[in-house]
């Protein structure tokens, strides 16, 4: 069976959980949808509530103003740097939001900024001192998407912006996913120079293979970065072996499922609650069976940047898995 997607491990969990409660009769489920899953208007034990996850329309960079004004009550983001920036109200975040952590699923990354070795660069700075025509593979812009948000928040510290890479007559390729294979197929056949992205397993290891190498970021940009919440990094030698040296960047981990401070003990007890129930059939990014104590103590691939709920730290506490 072919592995999912990221989107797609993210909804089967949503549904996973959504599932469980139901089970337990926690709330009526209705309308699902990839994006939602709206409950019933009726009510039982708890009220109804709404899951959201990081989909097109709810999801991203507007998630976590979505739950922090109670219109969502629960919803996935990526990476868990982003909800560090919405919890400290910095960088695209106007305001500080009373979010909360119920749980953060592991998934290893970093943002890289590859180029071809024949463009004999070795900063991003150069680029835009040189203004270097570019052919970029991306993310996609639009719809609040998180990476292409960091990607040109980096650039911009650098004083670039791809409008302007474009000027010097380059061209941006935009794509859905890391690993689709038209950026695949730009790696090999050079109709790419340039990579700008993070889902490091399902690319950078055929960029290496072809030429690439990955540019460091500098301390004073990472300083910069840190302020908003990202956290300092490496990419590190022992996993992609052609790499010269560990390099410096920013930590794109972790999969945080959050809510917002006004969502009840019992209904935060019992989100934890279902996923240990239902821990065997929830799909993780990285390799082994989905592990309860590291959802809830802040490790390399599930970075806790916010507080635990209480509702959810009391289940955590009381199953010993804190």
């Amino acid at each position: 069976m072919a592995k999912m997607n990221a989107r797609m491990m993210r909804t089967k969990m949503a549904l996973e959980v959504a599932a469980e409660l139901y089970t337990q009769r926690m709330f009526n489920l209705g309308n699902v949808a990839t994006i939602s899953i709206q409950p019933s208007s009726r009510e039982e034990q708890f009220p109804g509530i709404s899951m959201g996850i990081n989909g097109d329309l709810m999801g991203g960079m507007k998630a976590p103003i979505e739950v922090g004004k109670q219109r969502v009550d629960v919803a996935f983001i990526n990476p868990s740097a982003i909800v560090t920036m919405a919890y400290r109200g910095k960088g695209f975040y106007k305001e500080k939001l009373p979010l909360r952590a119920l749980a953060v699923f592991p998934s290893w990354d970093k943002m890289a900024f590859a180029v071809a070795k024949e463009l004999k660069v070795k900063s991003l700075l150069e680029i835009g001192e040189r203004k270097i025509p570019l052919r970029i593979s991306t993310r996609s812009s639009g719809v609040y998407n998180t990476t292409h948000y960091a990607v040109t928040k980096i650039l911009s510290l650098y004083g670039m912006s791809f409008a302007k890479i474009k000027s010097w007559g380059g061209n941006v390729r935009e794509t859905p996913r890391p690993s689709t294979p038209e950026r695949l197929d730009g790696i090999r056949t050079g109709k790419v120079n340039a990579i700008f992205d993070e889902g490091l397993n399902t690319w950078l290891d055929d960029a290496l293979n072809h030429g690439f190498e990955v540019l460091p970021l500098e301390p004073r940009i990472l300083k910069q970065l840190s302020v908003l919440g990202y956290q300092s990094s490496v990419i590190p030698t022992s996993r992609f072996t052609k790499l010269q040296g560990d390099i410096p960047t920013i930590d794109f981990s972790g999969w945080p499922l959050i809510t917002h401070r006004g969502l009840s003990n019992d209904l935060a007890y019992s989100i934890c609650q279902a996923i240990d129930l239902r821990q065997k059939v929830i799909p993780v990014d990285d390799d082994g069976p989905l592990d309860m104590r590291n959802l809830c103590r802040g490790t390399e691939a599930a970075p806790l940047g916010i507080p635990l709920h209480p509702g959810a730290k009391k289940y955590y506490e009381e199953k010993g898995y804190l």
